[in-house]
């Protein structure tokens, strides 16, 4: 029997509680105010073995922001895979994007927020490419409604604009704690108004 990598996982495992360490400290002291030394005693990892998987406090913060996208994109894309019928793939979309920032609403906080800090400079050709396979995927799924008929044609970034506009902005209230309808409610409601523009 092929022995498993334990090294790598260890590795992979050790490296994702600093991410986690690195995130929680960033909510509660701020980015700037959190040194290395609280990363470390919040994940239980030396300094070495923090510096080990991330050079500076800059780095570690982007790879934060960069893995938080790359599990909201995931939940999102397996979410709208599972569904066939044009209008359950919104629902979908709408639903998990906004059903993903109450689980996560720290992560989704410091997505928020820190989309154009410093730190995120050397990431921008990591998130095009984060992205431009996210869209593509998408694209992929709905096109085949739109060559259907059973959605209607527009320029896509008019298509996203009309999907993804009105969630985000309640996702915006949401955050700020100024949302009052639950979110299955409101993923109903979005998912109607989206409908009457998108579908045919």
């Amino acid at each position: 029997m092929k022995k498993l990598n334990t090294t790598h996982s260890g590795t992979e495992n050790r490296k994702q509680q600093i991410l986690a360490a690195a995130l929680s400290s960033f909510t509660e002291k701020g980015f700037t105010e959190t040194s290395i030394t609280d990363i470390c005693k919040e994940a239980g990892a030396s300094t070495g073995s923090v510096y080990h998987h991330f050079k500076s406090k800059e780095k570690l913060a982007a790879a934060v922001y960069l893995e938080g996208i790359r599990h909201y994109q995931g939940i999102i894309m397996r979410a709208l895979e599972a569904e066939e019928k044009p209008r359950d793939g919104i629902f979908a979309i709408i639903y998990n994007h906004i059903k993903w920032v109450e689980d996560h609403p720290d992560w989704a906080k410091f997505l928020f927020q820190k989309r154009y800090a410093e730190f995120m400079g050397e990431t921008e050709k990591e998130m095009a490419l984060l992205n431009a396979d996210f869209f593509s995927a998408m694209a992929k799924w709905f096109r085949g409604h739109i060559e259907a008929g059973l959605l209607r044609r527009f320029p896509k970034d008019i298509f996203v604009s009309v999907l993804m506009g009105p969630c985000q902005e309640f996702v915006r209230l949401y955050i700020s704690g100024k949302a009052t309808t639950d979110i299955k409610t409101a993923a109903q409601y979005l998912t109607e108004a989206c409908w009457s523009s998108l579908g045919i």
